[in-house]
């Protein structure tokens, strides 16, 4: 009931016509059709037969006018109601329907209206009337409007006849018309109510369909978001089965990697208790306990590489470098790896020295070509490995440009790197996956390389920042070629000769009376870090102090004259280094004061200056690389 209430207020409608507009009105009038050409057909019969009947009337009650009620009736009348009745099994009948009922209603209508004028003392044909104004008003479905237009004409016509053509008196005149009046009221009330409910269910039944439309669509859309989402879930819940077994197998790995390295370290360092050690045998255990640090702090590099990219912290610092002489660092640094393994190691430089001066971020290309050459070998077993770069148009897989002395370059030229061993080989199935995060190819494999899995999304996410691509091919047992471009963002001058303290070791001064005589501070929460760095200073000593946090290390410096040198720890318990430097510099602009952390974050240089120390060195503090920050800061003049 709500529905029928709240949508027939908002029908639109002619009042007077009960006519939609003129798109409703059409859809109206083809429904209308449908739902009333039966019962026209049965209407037009009926009256066909009631009208003829009372012609056996006519001979009975009016001889007198017989042949002319005769002639009406089956000459003009009823052959018109028949040419309608067979006229509804055609096609053209729903265009024309109206209309031939309109008339049909008139030439009824005014047939009985003449008997009625010379016979209106016979009230049968006041009942013939009637019939007319029912099957006219009622049963033929003729509209509303167009059966008061007929009606009314029909008893115009009426009183027009019995003023004109018969001597009828006033009473009876007027007893008539009231007797017409009233059918025509009530017939015009009737059809008002019949077709208005009628427009009002079809528009009510067009809400509906709108509604229903709506609805569907609706289910439609909810049933395509339901099926989206379903693909959707199941794809995480793919990837979520996926992720949870590469975490397994990641942290199995994970678990060999740091295991297998520590082993080595407090193995071979319970070994070098025993007393009757040669100096070989100490010698070597050393080494392999080195080894294994190294390689432990390599896999640590990697995990908080990915971590740093992961939260947004790496930032890229362009400065001039020589990609030759990287070229050249890393056939260096990686020949006798190479070569332990009998593999061969090439590299090949499409540019000049000078040529090759670019601006980029030197330390992420190094880091880059490592991670790609170290999994060369890595994977390799036999044959060689061949890596460098050439000068190509476009940051594209192929495309490449001569090059000259008299470089001639497009407008955006970039340098592709390559790398190329003839290893294992990567399955087609894999290639997707490569550059994932703690995925090997072969996580599967029991005899999987040692390798936390991750330094190909590291050279992937370093590629990108500096605005390059990076791409492989590959075939299983067939080898492998790595491919990533970087833009040739050519630089004219002569790169300076700043290196970056964090990555490449200061020279050591091997001439001991050079070597400065100072009180240093050593400000470290950590024993063993504490005795550490103790041992490695010791050469520099006067005298060494060591205090456990930040608010010890500001009163050391404030009460103890002659402080030097100061390695501030960052992480301490009660107040970190920064805070405690920037109080100490209150009052001693001089001491030298040297960072030293193991977060090693993005950032974490320019807040350890920005506070006010010297230096930064990341842990684990490598021996030459403190060494040379020492001899930088302090020279053998004493404070």
């Amino acid at each position: 009931m709500d529905f029928e209430k709240t949508n027939s207020s908002n029908m639109i409608y002619n009042k007077l016509t009960l006519s939609f507009h003129e798109k409703s009105e059409g859809l109206f009038l083809k429904q209308y059709f449908s739902d009333s050409i039966h019962q026209l057909r049965i209407a037009f019969f009926l009256v066909i037969l009631l009208y003829a009947s009372f012609g056996y009337l006519d001979s009975l009650m009016v001889p007198k006018y017989a042949e002319l009620f005769h002639a009406i009736r089956f000459y003009f009348v009823v052959p018109l109601l028949i040419l309608v009745l067979m006229m509804s099994f055609t096609s053209i009948f729903h265009k024309i329907w109206q209309a031939l009922l309109f008339i049909s209603f008139i030439v009824s209508g005014v047939g009985i209206t003449i008997m009625n004028v010379l016979v209106p003392e016979n009230y049968a044909y006041y009942a013939g009337m009637m019939l007319i104004f029912s099957a006219g008003y009622f049963f033929i479905k003729l509209r509303f409007f167009m059966a008061t237009i007929a009606g009314w004409l029909t008893l115009l016509i009426f009183n027009i006849g019995a003023f004109a053509f018969t001597d009828t008196s006033i009473l009876l005149l007027i007893n008539n018309n009231f007797f017409f009046v009233s059918a025509n009221l009530i017939g015009m009330l009737g059809a008002y109510n019949i077709e208005y409910y009628a427009r009002r269910d079809f528009y009510l039944n067009q809400e509906l369909d709108k509604q229903k439309e709506f609805v569907e669509d609706a289910n439609k859309n909810l049933e395509k978001i339901v099926g989206e989402r379903t693909v959707e879930l199941t794809a995480a819940k793919n990837k979520a089965e996926q992720s949870d077994h590469l975490k397994s197998a990641f942290l199995a790995n994970m678990s060999h990697e740091i295991r297998t390295p520590m082993n080595g370290i407090l193995g071979f360092a319970d070994l070098l208790k025993e007393p009757n050690l040669t100096g070989e045998e100490q010698q070597q255990y050393i080494e392999i306990i080195e080894k294994s640090g190294a390689r432990m702090l390599n896999i640590i590099n990697d995990i908080v590489n990915i971590s740093k990219i992961e939260a947004g912290l790496m930032e890229v610092v362009l400065i001039e470098s020589n990609i030759n002489k990287q070229i050249d660092f890393i056939q260096t640094f990686f020949k006798p790896m190479a070569e332990a393994k009998g593999i061969r190691l090439y590299s090949k430089t499409a540019l000049h020295s000078k040529e090759s001066i670019i601006l980029t971020d030197k330390e992420k290309v190094y880091g880059i070509l490592t991670n790609l050459v170290k999994n060369a070998i890595k994977y390799t077993e036999r044959g060689s490995i061949e890596f460098g770069y050439k000068l190509v148009a476009e940051n594209i897989h192929e495309t490449v440009v001569e090059t000259s002395h008299a470089l001639s370059l497009p407008q955006d030229p970039f340098l592709q790197f390559y790398v190329k061993d003839t290893g294992i080989g990567i399955a087609a199935d894999r290639h997707g996956a490569i550059f994932e995060r703690f995925i090997q190819e072969d996580i599967h494999d029991v005899n999987a390389r040692q390798g936390a899995g991750l330094g190909l999304a590291i050279a992937k996410a370093y590629v990108e920042m500096l605005g390059g691509e990076i791409w492989m091919k590959s075939e299983k047992g067939e080898g492998s070629t790595f491919y990533f471009t970087l833009p040739y963002n050519r630089v004219s001058q002569i790169p300076n000769k700043t290196t970056t303290l964090n990555h490449l070791p200061h020279q050591v001064d091997n001439d001991r009376s050079n070597t400065p005589t100072i009180n240093i501070l050593i400000a470290e929460d950590d024993e063993t870090s504490a005795t550490y760095l103790a041992t490695l200073v010791a050469g520099f000593k006067r005298n060494i102090i060591h205090v456990k946090s930040g608010r010890e290390a500001i009163d050391t410096c404030r009460n103890v004259p002659g402080i030097d040198l100061v390695l501030m720890d960052i992480k301490m318990a009660d107040m970190d280094g920064y805070e405690a430097t920037r109080l100490i510099r209150q009052f001693d602009s001089e001491v030298i004061i040297i960072a030293q952390t193991a977060y090693a974050l993005a950032g974490d240089r320019e807040k350890a200056i920005e506070s006010g120390c010297n230096d930064y060195i990341e842990k684990p503090i490598n021996r030459l690389q403190l060494i040379g920050l020492v001899n930088k800061y302090l020279s053998k003049t004493e404070r």
